[in-house]
């Protein structure tokens, strides 16, 4: 019903007579108005019409085209032998190791056609599958590692540390608004082997716990530190007062035994 209907527009809409008309038309567009991350698909799409010797496409054939690692970012990966769509030059980029901005970078993209959903990674003996930077890449639930569970609990590498048990932070998303050039990843939670859960949970409940108690000695001991200081205080306060009273008697007496 969509197509028909789709049809009957392009029927009764002629193609724009100026090349400004182009840029944004809800059906017809032009090679030239594409944007930097836009591509035609299918190539061999025929077009509508001509217009001063371009060719004009239907609209619905502009595609999204992405890099690699952005796909990554909606859970598919791109498939074996598949020859990029177009190079483009990627975002100025901080380099941090050699401290130099790095600018107009080529930058291969492609579009959904040339991928495949992304095929998670098996855990193996205990040892949950990493990136290359020692993280997981979660981005989609369904990129979770075969095998393994995402805990969201804090300090819970510390746990896992501490029982000699793999535990790899994962990467949820990237932040584009941390200034500066490049995005840093945003983590949330750890991923560990599912056969580890139960203790690692268990061992958690326990060092929260011994935090609790910790926390309530240190106030408990606050509070008692805090009274001793008012108790000495008051000694003092005291001993002073009758140090004073005492020369105070003695001041009176002398007075008295002069007049006689």
């Amino acid at each position: 019903a969509e197509d028909i209907e789709f049809e009957q527009k392009m029927a009764s809409t002629p193609l724009p007579t100026k090349v400004g008309d182009y840029k944004n038309h809800p059906l017809y567009v032009l090679k030239k108005d594409l944007l930097k991350f836009q591509g035609i698909y299918p190539s061999d799409a025929p077009p509508l019409g001509f217009f001063r010797g371009e060719p004009v496409y239907a609209r619905e054939c502009v595609q999204l085209l992405r890099s690699r690692e952005t796909w990554l970012r909606f859970a598919r990966t791109v498939k074996d032998g598949e020859t990029p769509y177009k190079c483009v030059k990627s975002r100025p980029k901080w380099d941090k190791y050699a401290k130099v901005l790095r600018k107009d970078l080529p930058l291969d993209v492609f579009g959904e056609w040339q991928t495949v959903p992304y095929d998670p990674p098996q855990a193996r003996d205990g040892k949950v599958p990493r990136n290359n930077f020692g993280n997981v890449d979660l981005y989609q639930p369904s990129m979770l590692p075969k095998g393994c569970v995402h805990i969201q609990l804090p300090g819970l590498l510390r746990v896992a540390n501490k029982l000699n048990i793999d535990c790899a932070p994962a990467i949820v998303a990237f932040d584009n608004n941390c200034g500066g050039f490049g995005a840093h990843p945003v983590m949330d939670g750890y991923i560990v082997c599912e056969e580890y859960k139960q203790t690692l949970l268990e061992a958690w409940d326990e060092e929260q716990e011994n935090i609790r108690k910790r926390e309530i000695e240190k106030k408990e001991k606050r509070v008692l530190d805090n009274w001793k200081k008012l108790i000495k205080g008051l000694l003092i306060r005291e001993n002073l007062k009758k140090k004073y009273s005492n020369r105070e008697e003695n001041s009176e007496e002398t007075d008295i035994e002069s007049d006689n």
